[in-house]
């Protein structure tokens, strides 16, 4: 070969076949979920259920995700992550089928005590097979690109719901017809997703990668993953408000047509959360992650202060390119504190953060709010968010010395 003609290096891609399949999988999932649960309340009262039986149906979906986590995780890292994705996508399909099949409430209970099951494995489970297809320099990058689902699905998922149970009650004046279209067309999109987890390859692990897990319970979190997930559990403490408060907010300073604010808020978040993992990929953590969580904070005295819808949807542009400035570098972040075969255990634990996150953040918002008001409640939004910036002042050097030990031992093999 002549000495003069020099090889380009390959260039690396996050855009293999494991990695499009778990993105189109994320997004079959974010488009159901976000179709169906936006009506659960609704569809709870509509049953005839008293309101404290409407929250309990509301929120023990999130509450059976957290109790079984402590299962789902070390399944996720013992068993082929693609024959527990096809199984689990499947149970998706199955219980909108019940829902749509069995309207009562006994049953309704018994179909989201499942949806609570599948939802405890299937973030997790996805967010690993696509950080294992991922070149360890494109991290960050192929997580922003899989958050876009959540975005996709935040942003048509509530419109789809809403317009098919609608065309249920104008077609046949029917809202018993409107309620089973939204189930049947979440059970499609569901079944939908079973075809790209077939198509994932099946796990490259061996009997031995697997024993050298441990036991079942050294599978449900790492500590090395906690320091990261105490930053994301403040960050959805205060997202979550959002997510559950922003009507009631509305109402409260009499600004009409708010819901224009959550489309505004996913479609910025479709260009954000790539465009994140991008520059964090190029610039680094730190440079990222605290711009937008100044961002994120300041979103919420925008909101807070706001009277007009105009000032709400500047708010909600804010919010989104803060947290998704945030989200996919803290997501990478825990993934990479994690040998490859325990990737699935700092997913999970993240995961739990979020669920916790979740879960709080809402009812000390309504503490908050009952003793003063729903604007006052999203300005005080900002404390989580100081605490997530300091917080992840103090974790960095502990992240970065991780990230050393883990590529020294790379190295030694």
């Amino acid at each position: 070969m002549d000495p003069a003609v020099v090889l380009k290096p390959a260039k690396v891609t996050i855009w293999n076949r494991n990695f499009i399949c778990a993105v189109l999988a994320n997004l079959f999932l974010c488009v159901a979920h976000f179709s169906v649960n936006t009506l659960v309340a609704t569809y709870a009262t509509f049953l005839g259920a008293a309101p404290v039986i409407m929250g309990l149906l509301t929120g023990m979906f999130f509450a059976v995700a957290l109790a079984i986590r402590p299962v789902s995780g070390p399944m996720i890292t013992k068993i082929d992550k693609r024959k527990l994705m096809i199984f689990i996508y499947a149970l998706g399909g199955v219980v909108n089928i019940g829902y749509a099949l069995f309207h009562s409430i006994p049953a309704f209970v018994v179909f989201r005590f499942l949806n609570g099951v599948q939802y405890s494995f299937v973030g997790s489970l996805i967010m690993t097979v696509a950080a294992d297809s991922l070149p360890k320099e494109k991290m960050a990058s192929g997580i922003g690109i899989f958050g876009i689902g959540g975005a996709i699905g935040t942003a048509f998922g509530p419109f789809i719901g809403t317009s098919l149970l609608n065309f249920g009650i104008k077609t046949l004046n029917n809202e018993d017809f409107g309620f089973t279209l939204v189930f049947l067309f979440a059970a499609v999109v569901l079944s939908l997703a079973v075809i790209p987890s077939v198509m994932l390859r099946p796990d490259a692990k061996t009997k031995e990668d697997v024993a050298s897990t441990g036991v079942w319970y050294k599978n449900i979190i790492t500590v090395y993953a906690v320091p990261v997930t105490v930053v994301m559990f403040f960050v959805i403490m205060s997202y979550a408000l959002y997510n559950s408060y922003i009507v009631n907010f509305a109402d409260e300073q009499g600004i009409g047509n708010v819901s224009v604010f959550y489309l505004v808020m996913a479609g910025t978040l479709i260009f954000s959360r790539p465009l994140s993992g991008l520059l964090t990929d190029k610039l680094g953590v730190a440079k990222v992650i605290l711009p937008g969580m100044a961002l994120f904070a300041v979103s919420f005295l925008i909101v807070g202060f706001s009277k007009t819808l105009g000032m709400a949807l500047v708010g909600a542009v804010v919010a989104a390119i803060g947290v998704g400035a945030t989200q996919p570098p803290l997501q990478a972040m825990c993934i990479q504190t994690e040998v490859p075969l325990k990737r699935s255990v700092a997913s999970n634990t993240i995961y739990v953060g979020m669920d916790v996150g979740l879960f709080l953040g809402p009812l000390l918002g309504s503490v908050v709010y009952k003793h003063t008001s729903f604007a006052f409640m999203f300005k005080s939004a900002i404390v989580p968010v100081v605490l997530a910036f300091v917080s992840f002042i103090i974790i960095l050097p502990m992240y970065n010395k991780r990230v050393r030990a883990l590529e020294a031992a790379e190295k030694e093999k």
